[in-house]
């Protein structure tokens, strides 16, 4: 899963595709009717996983359709994996306010400068 299997600039268009991921995952979630998720695991389903960790996943594999069904499982796990080791849900959170802000102009040399976790974390799990 840590392999990189492409250019960067797969990587690169994997990136930007995640980014409309994290606008999407804290929106759904936000208006989910029993409130606004605060944690990773708020409104965890059977299975233990929380709606935004469901949300992403589902938003993330959406976004990389182009890639095999396993691979792109193994992409979007790897990338969830590694922001929830880095980052509290309150700095994913502040990601998606970032993204919301600068939306037309957003770059990846940007967001390495102000989250480079989640630069890292996409190029470490590259698509």
């Amino acid at each position: 899963v840590g392999r990189r299997a492409g250019s960067l600039g797969a990587v690169v268009n994997r990136l930007r595709c995640l980014l409309a991921v994290v606008a999407v995952v804290v929106l759904a979630s936000g208006c989910v009717g029993s409130g606004e998720p605060v944690s990773w695991e708020d409104q965890a389903d059977e299975s233990g996983e929380g709606l935004v960790e469901r949300e992403f996943t589902a938003a993330c594999l959406a976004a990389n359709d182009d890639l095999p069904t396993i691979r792109a499982k193994d992409f979007c796990g790897c990338v969830l994996d590694r922001v929830q080791a880095a980052v509290t849900f309150e700095e994913f959170k502040g990601l998606d306010d970032f993204i919301d802000k600068h939306r037309d102009d957003v770059t990846v040399a940007m967001l390495g400068e102000h989250y480079g976790w989640f630069v890292e974390a996409t190029e470490t799990c590259g698509a």
